[in-house]
């Protein structure tokens, strides 16, 4: 009998992908808050992360086996427009999950950002203590904080830039942005003070799958790709790869929305911020190296050429 996995925020940009990966593995059921998702062979139910009775009762009625959070606030200006939100969505919404979760005895997996990084110029390992310079981080550290001294039965993951196409065309993602730009002949202005992994989802969800599958808990794994770029240069990485005309991307600066009262994290670097996210351990605990941006990109081109990749 296929294991059952519960993905809340189904509609987003990370569930809708982890569904598509999961699926033929696992009977996935899926939450929605406003947007009905229609994905064969997965069912889904309506969902409000807040009403906490609501959630414990729909989680005992699925069973899960394994209950994903991908429900979140994940644009850093939004965050900072808008920090009740953020915190709501990100922090107050993860620990109902969570509690929901671990008292129905599923396992609870967070995927969190290395935006709860402070940004210096390091290599960032599981154990460092985060030091968030961004609204964002800030709501994903405290749920870091809550669920690894709360939760008896978790998996974190600790991820660099994820992109992909979403699920929703109406709200195109940057990524979707630029391969548009590119496209059309369009010139597009990217950003080249952060410098950060960038992975194809498709790759995160498949590492989530096999670390799901040894059935490990209680651990955080960083994943990210080998290599660190700014935007502009994985911009740039990406027209020379999908072969458009990297003449379209233009270097800019866009203003890095950092908690009130921060100042820039790199006074002496070339870049502003780095989030740098150390992959060691998880490379040793599956036995596999992490890809490149590289080729985490070649991949992505056969995938939206319709290249079977199972």
């Amino acid at each position: 009998m296929k294991k059952t996995v519960l993905i809340i925020g189904i509609s987003s940009f990370v569930g809708s992908n982890l569904a598509q990966i999961f699926k033929d593995d696992y009977r996935v059921v899926g939450t929605y808050s406003k947007t009905p998702v229609e994905i064969p062979g997965v069912t889904c139910y309506p969902c409000d992360v807040f009403k906490k009775d609501y959630l414990i009762a729909l989680i005992s009625f699925i069973k899960p086996d394994f209950t994903i959070y991908a429900v979140g606030l994940s644009s850093l200006t939004d965050c900072k427009l808008f920090p009740k939100q953020a915190d709501a969505l990100n922090s107050a919404g993860a620990i109902n999950a969570c509690t929901a979760s671990e008292r129905c005895g599923a396992k609870f997996v967070y995927i969190s950002s290395s935006y709860v990084m402070g940004g210096i110029d390091q290599i960032y390992k599981e154990n460092d203590t985060p030091f968030p310079a961004t609204v964002y981080g800030s709501t994903l550290s405290s749920s870091e904080f809550y669920i690894q001294r709360s939760c008896l039965n978790y998996l974190l993951l600790r991820c660099s830039n994820l992109y992909g196409r979403s699920y929703g065309p109406k709200h195109p993602n940057w990524f979707e942005t630029l391969q548009a730009s590119l496209v059309q002949n369009q010139p597009i202005q990217t950003d080249d003070s952060v410098v950060t992994g960038f992975l194809d989802v498709y790759i995160m969800g498949r590492i989530l799958k096999a670390i799901m599958e040894t059935g490990v808990s209680n651990r955080m794994f960083h994943i990210s790709s080998r290599d660190y770029l700014t935007r502009y240069e994985f911009a740039r990485l990406m027209a020379k790869t999908f072969k458009k005309d990297e003449n379209l991307i233009q270097k800019g600066t866009i203003l890095f929305p950092v908690e009130g009262g921060q100042s820039e994290a790199n006074s002496k670097s070339a870049y502003k911020y780095l989030f740098k996210l150390d992959n060691s351990n998880t490379e040793d605990f599956l036995g596999t190296k992490m890809p490149t941006i590289a080729e985490s990109l070649k991949l992505t081109q056969r995938r939206l050429a319709g290249e079977n990749l199972a």
